[in-house]
């Protein structure tokens, strides 16, 4: 029989002793997404340090206070540019929530206005800018302008690169994707490898003549498998939760595609751990070591500037912070640029190659 022939009967399976295991199997899909969506989707914690770029080309103290009055709660992360432009620059990059105008002449007139531009990808971050720069202006508009209106003078642009309908749900909801996904691996390949071997399975598998490159594969295949179906019950959760996609079904695939190359690199890991490890309790323990962390950094569960400034530099050497990227921009954004989709898939490619060629290796030199 040929390797591709062999694989598909090895797989085949793989399938059948998912069917036979299925409840099991589909209640760890759903239970695990759903109980993250669930707290995290709920929390709700107020983000602290949100950070807004302002300019000031009134440089009066009339100005000064205001921008004072800004950082004073402790809620808002201030960085001064010295034109709109970069501003805006920084805006559409995605390094600051809102970018705050003062123009020339603020202190002086009668009729202030500050033009304020939020990018809303990020509901919570938005709502917190929002919050805190509409009551600076209405604090400082009912000093400098008696009888003013509360808001009064404020005006308020929504980025149109960015989901006008995304919330924070949705933010969450990527971030766990991937995450599941990747845990949707480890329980997938791996352990049926170390059951194969606790059974004999595995022994007698490896003494007839069956290629030892189909049968990893076929572990491979099964293990991207089961991460794709728990990613797609998480995402069907989410939606139900209040979750939503904005690039609409368009999305789904790209996303597919993502998880898709996320959940085939951690097979691999998943099947090379499982060679290398004889115990179920001591590959569970390094699996969830190994997953976590890397989801940790790769700002699945918080935003990645949220992290310690020590660890950020690290989430751009972490594959899965470029799933997770893509995962969230085609929720919150839409349909991710073919050049920033071309990078992001060519790292993840690699990344899934490398970890393709040490399982190959490794499973090559296994003799039980």
């Amino acid at each position: 029989m040929s390797i591709t022939s062999d694989t598909i009967t090895l797989f085949t399976r793989e399938l059948l002793i998912y069917k036979k295991n299925i409840v099991p199997s589909v209640a760890r899909a759903v239970i695990f997404p759903l109980i993250f969506i669930l707290l995290l989707g709920s929390i709700g914690n107020i983000p602290k340090n949100v950070p807004i770029t302002v300019v000031n080309y009134d440089n009066s103290a009339g100005s000064m206070g205001f921008i004072n009055m800004l950082e004073s709660g402790g809620s808002l992360s201030l960085t001064s540019v010295t034109n709109q432009q970069q501003a805006m620059s920084l805006l559409a990059q995605g390094s600051t929530t809102a970018v705050v105008v003062i123009p020339g002449g603020f202190s002086d007139s009668t009729s202030s206005q500050i033009f304020v531009y939020i990018d809303d990808s990020a509901s919570a971050s938005a709502s917190v800018a929002s919050s805190v720069i509409g009551a600076a202006v209405a604090k400082f508009n009912s000093r400098m302008i008696p009888g003013n209106l509360q808001g009064a003078g404020v005006t308020v642009i929504t980025n149109p690169t960015y989901g006008a309908t995304s919330n924070n749900i949705s933010f969450t909801v990527a971030g766990i994707l991937v995450l599941v996904a990747t845990s949707g691996a480890i329980f997938g390949g791996g352990f049926t490898v170390l059951s194969d071997r606790e059974l004999g399975n595995l022994k007698a598998f490896l003494i007839t003549p069956i290629n030892k490159l189909s049968l990893m594969m076929s572990k491979i295949f099964y293990g991207t498998m089961q991460s794709v179906f728990s990613a797609y019950a998480a995402l069907a959760i989410g939606l139900l939760y209040g979750a939503s996609i904005y690039s609409g079904v368009a999305g789904l695939i790209e996303i597919a595609w993502f998880i898709l190359l996320a959940g085939f690199s951690f097979s691999c890991i998943a099947i090379t751990m499982a060679v290398r490890m004889k115990s179920t309790q001591t590959y569970a323990l390094v699996a969830q070591t190994l997953t976590l962390p890397m989801s940790f950094l790769a700002g699945a569960l918080i935003p990645v500037s949220s992290l310690p400034a020590f660890l950020r530099p690290l989430s751009a050497f972490n594959p899965l912070t470029y799933a997770v990227n893509a995962v969230r921009d085609i929720m919150l954004k839409g349909l991710l640029p073919f050049g920033t989709f071309m990078i992001d898939s060519a790292i993840l490619i690699v990344f899934s190659l490398i970890m393709l060629v040490m399982c190959a290796l490794l499973f090559k030199g296994m003799n039980e």
